[in-house]
């Protein structure tokens, strides 16, 4: 990578998710324990281990359909 393209990196870890890491942690898309369906959509290597980002999925990435609601995730999130 060029510096130029290093400078768009506000930060490492944000640098390290797009750097090619290990393979992604399985399953990438998932329900979490309040019924949220979320995805994994970063890595990060850390001195404690493999880390990672995940996003709230409110429609499908392969066809667009409405899965949840911001309001419905505010609501289990909450309880």
């Amino acid at each position: 990578m060029s510096d130029a393209q290093d400078e768009i990196f506000c930060c490492d870890s944000l640098n390290g998710v797009v750097a090619e890491l290990p393979e992604p942690a399985a399953p990438t898309v998932y329900r979490a324990d309040n019924g949220v369906l979320m995805m994994v959509v970063g890595l990060v290597q850390t001195e404690e281990g493999l880390g990672y980002l995940d996003q709230a999925i409110l429609h499908c990435p392969f066809c667009g359909t409405n899965l949840q609601d911001a309001k419905a995730i505010a609501e289990k999130v909450s309880h």
